[in-house]
């Protein structure tokens, strides 16, 4: 039989179903379950911010430690603006 598992807090370890609350607790607990869902999206929002941090800090010390290497290690006739001459 294939049982559908109804909606649930657990409090200090106790699973208390949404059935078995008085009225104002079934109030409070819709807003519990709204509360846990917006944490759990904040959650993967400071992930997500935290790569991006990361990701961003990574590449200033990256261009700050190949700053104007990039400018010395290019050849001129290798670019497209400048073919290499004709003899």
């Amino acid at each position: 039989m294939n049982e559908e598992q109804k909606p649930y807090i657990e409090i200090d370890g106790v699973q208390l179903n949404v059935d078995d609350l008085p009225a104002e607790g079934q109030a409070i607990f819709g807003r519990l379950q709204r509360l846990n869902q917006k944490k759990a999206n904040m959650t993967l929002d400071l992930e997500e911010i935290q790569a991006s941090i990361n990701f961003f800090s990574s590449r200033i010390v990256e261009l700050v430690n190949n700053e104007g290497a990039e400018e010395s290690e290019v050849d001129i006739e290798e670019t497209d603006a400048f073919p290499p001459e004709e003899d």
